[in-house]
Order: structure tokens, then C-alpha cells, then sequence
């Protein structure tokens, strides 16, 4: 997790500006908490991004969010097995991002993970952990390279099968939020969905965004602080989301080869990359993997760079201390 560390204010969109013209837009949006901070050259500009970025968080959460019935997602999901869906070009694009993530993790995060997430869902509000049976009839659904795509439609191709985005959702929403500001000729902006960040420019105090990397074993305390620019930072683990089922404690972070939440000693994972989409992704394949085979895959990976927080110590890629302020 993250939270800032630099420049703040209680200033509102809406209730004015703050800050040499830095707006701040506060809402509720899939699922979290979001908050944008931009610096606008006119007041008819903020209004204009405002607008975008809200239209834009409306259509997508009505889209593809898996808690509405009547969104695009929930409708491919019932007709597993049975039809296509047709697709637009934009909602198109979201499949793309569903094997991209498929192929940048070698198969380890799968958008079809659905029923498996299901599955621990249920196990979760039960508190009774699942039959080796259940978790194997549930993994055998996970069949990404199975699903029907292209040419503006989706199958899947098996009863029960069940797409879901949450793996990459809020990272590729950020990215979309920074390239809007692009688009509305805002080029000083925070975006945070969930603690899913994107920065571009400048705060009006400094020549970085500061961010702070959040302890994992000390809430609220900051173990170092980065400083950001034309960057985005994501950060997984499971230290502090997890259920407890029949006295033990089972990770949110599944691991799609077994079924079963992933298990070592990582606690959280924050990843530096020019892209949220793939500081993200890369984050959660660590929280899979562990830290040592993690931190080697970061470092293949030109221009991202991670902090893997263990249960008995830091490690860190090669490049990641150009970023950091001091601990």
C-alpha cells in the first residue's frame, strides 16, 4: 500500500481550487476509494476533465464490473457455453488486456478465474475451506487460451466458465484516467484508485509527486518515500487482505497453478513502472512466484522496478534507488 506524503488540502471539485490551481475530485468508484489531483490552466478546463473522468468511471464500472447484474461482463458470464456476446471496439479492447495479462504472467494470472474466486468467496462467508475436489473442478475452468475472441465478439466456451477483471481493472482505469488528462491539456495530475497510482508533471510544491511506500508490519508508517513523475506505482500482497477460514489465514492473491491462495513470505509487492497496467501485474505475478524469483523477473523487465516487503527483510530490483528519497 501507499498513501502521499507531500502537498494536501481540503479543497473540493466543485468548492473551488487550492493550491496554485490544484483541483482535487473525490468519489466512490469500483469498488474504493478515488481521489484525482490536477493542476488545470482555467476553471473550464477542470470542469471539462472532471466530466471526462467521471463519465468515464461510470461507463466502464457499468461495463465490466462482475456486481451488476445488467453489465456487459455478467452477460457473457450467464452465457457461457450457450452464445457470444457481441463487442464493441473499446470493450474489445478489455479482452486484449485479458490476454496481455495472461501472456506477461506465463499463464499465472487468468482472466477466466471466476469460479476459483467463487469458490473462496463462498469458503470465506462459510468459514469452511474448500475440498481438494472443489478447488480442482474449479481450477479446471480457467482456460483463458480457451475463450472465443476477436472480430468483435466473446464465447466461452464452457458452462460454468466465468470472466473477471479485478486482476487489472483499477491499474488499466488509472492509465485511462492519466491519458484523459492528456487529452483535456491537463499536465499536473495525481490519479489514485485504490491506492493504484498514476502521476504526471508536477504538485505545485516540488518538482516530484511524492509517494510513500506503506510498512507492511507497521500500518500508516512509511518505509520509503518515492519520488514520481510520468510514472505509476501498484502495489500487491496479502498482509493485510486475507480471510480466515477454520483458524487459519488464506491470502487473497490466488494461485491459479494449484487453486489454492498463493503461500510465502512476500507481504506486499510495490512495483515503479511507466504504466499502472504493468506495475500492477507484475506486483501480483511476484506475490505468486515469491520474492527471489520475483525480483529476477522484475529485473528482465526494462525501466520497472519493485519492493518486495518479507516477513524477515526488504530486496529490492537494481534500479528502484533512483526513486527513492530516503527511508
Amino acid at each position: 500500500m501507499w498513501f502521499r506524503l507531500g502537498y494536501s488540502g481540503d479543497s473540493r471539485m466543485g468548492q473551488g481550487n487550492f493550491g496554485a490551481g490544484l483541483f482535487r475530485l473525490k468519489f466512490q468508484g469500483l469498488g474504493t476509494e478515488c481521489e484525482v489531483q490536477f493542476r488545470a490552466p482555467s476553471v473550464e478546463v477542470a470542469k471539462g476533465y472532471r466530466k471526462g473522468v467521471m463519465d468515464w468511471m461510470r461507463e466502464f464500472e457499468a461495463t465490466w464490473s462482475r456486481f451488476k447484474e445488467g453489465s456487459l461482463l455478467c452477460r457473457i458470464n450467464k452465457l457461457a457455453g450457450k452464445e457470444a456476446v457481441e463487442l464493441s471496439e473499446e470493450q474489445e479492447e478489455v479482452l486484449r488486456l485479458c490476454a496481455y495479462t495472461y501472456e506477461t504472467s506465463g499463464g499465472l494470472l487468468d482472466a477466466t478465474s471466476l469460479p476459483l474466486t467463487h469458490l473462496w468467496e463462498r469458503a470465506g462467508k462459510v468459514g469452511e475451506v474448500p475440498a481438494d475436489w472443489e478447488v480442482e473442478e474449479a481450477r479446471k475452468l480457467m482456460a483463458w487460451p480457451e475463450v472465443e475472441w476477436g472480430e468483435g465478439r466473446v464465447f466461452l466456451p464452457e458452462s460454468g466458465m466465468g470472466l473477471e477483471i479485478g486482476g487489472f481493472g483499477k491499474e488499466y482505469a488509472v492509465d485511462q484516467l492519466i491519458h484523459l488528462a492528456r487529452i483535456h491539456g491537463v499536465s499536473d495530475v495525481l490519479v489514485d484508485l485504490g491506492r493504484d497510482v498514476g502521476v504526471l508533471g508536477r504538485p505545485p510544491d516540488g518538482e516530484y509527486w511524492v509517494l510513500g511506500v506503506e510498512d507492511a508490519q507497521n500500518e500508516n508508517e512509511a518505509l520509503y518515500r518515492l519520488a514520481l513523475s510520468g510514472r505509476a506505482l501498484a502495489t500487491s500482497g496479502n498482509g493485510r487482505r486475507f480471510r480466515e477460514i477454520g483458524g487459519k489465514k488464506f491470502g487473497h492473491i490466488l494461485d491459479g497453478r494449484t487453486g489454492w491462495p498463493a503461500e510465502n513470505d512476500i507481504l506486499t509487492v510495490s512495483c515503479v513502472a511507466g504504466d499502472c497496467l504493468s506495475a500492477g501485474l507484475l506486483a501480483t505475478t511476484c506475490c505468486v512466484i515469491g520474492a527471489e524469483e520475483g525480483l529476477k523477473r522484475v529485473d528482465d523487465f526494462f525501466e520497472i522496478d519493485a519492493i518486495v516487503q518479507r516477513k524477515d527483510g526488504v530486496g529490492f530490483s537494481v534500479n528502484i534507488h533512483r526513486y527513492v528519497l530516503g527511508s
